[in-house]
């Protein structure tokens, strides 16, 4: 999936997003891993808005139940909202 979210073609990285996202449902720990984070930070600063909007959308489900992803993601989600 990590590899996916550098392709060319904006379904592409919106479909790899959300599927990261249905990864993360079973598994909330695996925002924790450093390369999960680089890939989040990259969709966040995407080009397109579905794109950006799935990064979001992922964070905002999982951030919450997981308070120390928060810290985590504190800096990326701060940088997304300036």
């Amino acid at each position: 999936i990590l590899r996916v979210l550098g392709e060319n073609a904006i379904a592409v990285r919106t479909k790899a997003m959300k599927c990261l996202s249905e990864v993360v449902a079973v598994d909330p720990s695996i925002l924790a891993r450093l390369d999960m984070q680089r890939g989040v930070h990259g969709r966040l600063m995407d080009n397109s808005t579905s794109v950006r909007e799935a990064a979001v959308e992922l964070l905002g489900r999982f951030v919450l139940c997981r308070p120390q992803l928060a810290e985590q993601y504190y800096e990326m989600l701060i940088e997304r909202i300036l």
